[in-house]
């Protein structure tokens, strides 16, 4: 695929909007929104960088700051996966962001995990998948029964390939036993259990979820429909963008993000989504955040490599933080093989990735300016 339009029917170079590092995303997506005229803010991070740099959540609004209708674009919930979530958050300012229809505001929120962006990790500075982490934890955690067989598996004390391999035998001889279904839902739906394990939700709201409920009581409160599109990448096949959409089957928010953004809307709930069920999702956040508001929340997620390949990434990466030396050359390798596993250094996956997104945000653009200011009010069920 070639480069992707813009609005304006100009070319935009897909290559030219991907970062190689977090510090050059940052700056990228900085000086794309200063030249897009947005006014710029920044929740700043603790922690830093493996380069000992600053980390932070960027925002850039566009548009006037009472608009009832407001896109929300989010960059980098998993980490590494922001370096497809920048471009397309870039590409969005060097574009569509010129042609807001009347009454529409766009929040970009950039980096929402900026310590798993910087250190191309997944997970955040507490080893937390903050997509499963979005949780009132004054009540039991979820349970998931499958995963400490799956726990015992996935931790070697060295790691070698022949120590991958064999995770990956046993694994897929655990699928075979109980199901690709229970078996999904016991590696990836999310547990609480295991610190030191994948996709681990954490006994607390962590940092990255704490600045969502301040993002959304400064800037959303005055929206009476918000749609948003929170970018990842990971799952599915090869270059396919599925818009994976989990509000409740039968709901007006389900039906709106398939009338507005098309077939490649899909359900976990109806058993649509390459996507387990998940609790503690972000973007779902929004409905309770945003009482006030419709609320249609979509993640884009657009397929890299084979399941097993972007497992066995993660279980490098885990392995590395829990046992490893994460500043040191093998580090540096896991670092390097996590990236690809999420944002493929190939230009024509890049190249079809960021077209993709630009159509989604055009469409999800008209999607709110097609409904009657009117007809905003109801909240989302």
């Amino acid at each position: 695929m070639a480069d992707a339009p813009n609005l304006n029917g100009q070319p935009l170079p897909a290559e030219g909007a991907y970062a190689p590092d977090y510090a050059t995303a940052r700056r990228q997506f900085r000086e794309a929104s200063a030249a897009a005229g947005a006014r710029l803010d920044r929740l700043l991070h603790p922690g830093r960088g493996p380069d000992g740099g600053e980390l932070a959540i960027d925002l850039a609004w566009l548009g006037p700051r009472d608009a009832p209708r407001v896109l929300v674009l989010i960059s980098g919930t998993h980490g590494v996966e922001g370096y497809q979530g920048s471009a397309a958050q870039v590409g969005f300012l060097q574009s569509a962001a010129h042609s807001l229809p009347p009454d529409t505001a766009a929040l970009l929120v950039h980096g929402l995990n900026p310590y798993g962006f910087a250190w191309k990790r997944r997970v955040n500075e507490d080893h937390i998948d903050i997509n499963r982490n979005y949780l009132d934890f004054s009540r039991p955690r979820p349970d998931n029964p499958g995963y400490p067989e799956v726990h015992a598996m996935i931790l070697p004390d060295v790691l070698t390939p022949q120590a991958l391999a064999l995770i990956e035998q046993q694994l897929m001889a655990y699928m075979a036993r109980v199901g690709m279904g229970a078996a999904a839902t016991a590696i990836t739906g999310g547990q609480y259990t295991h610190p030191d394990g994948i996709f681990y939700g954490g006994q607390s709201l962590c940092w990255s979820n704490r600045a969502v409920s301040d993002i959304a009581q400064r800037y959303l409160q005055q929206a009476g429909v918000i749609c948003v599109l929170d970018h990842h990448t990971g799952l599915g096949p090869a270059g396919h963008t599925e818009l994976i959409c989990r509000h409740p089957s039968g709901s007006r928010a389900l039906a709106l993000a398939r009338q507005w953004l098309g077939a490649d809307v899909t359900s976990p709930t109806e058993g649509e989504s390459a996507s387990a069920v998940i609790d503690g999702n972000v973007r779902m956040a929004f409905g309770g955040l945003c009482p006030q508001a419709l609320v249609v929340a979509v993640c884009p997620e657009v397929g890299t490599a084979p399941p097993q390949q972007v497992l066995a990434a993660l279980l490098a990466d885990n392995w590395l933080h829990q046992r490893g030396v994460p500043l040191s050359p093998l580090g540096d390798a896991v670092r390097a093989r996590t990236l690809e596993a999420f944002c493929p250094a190939d230009a024509a996956w890049r190249a079809q990735a960021f077209a993709r997104a630009m159509e989604l945000h055009q469409a999800a653009l008209a999607g709110l300016a097609s409904l009657p200011l009117t007809a905003t009010t109801e909240a989302t069920p």
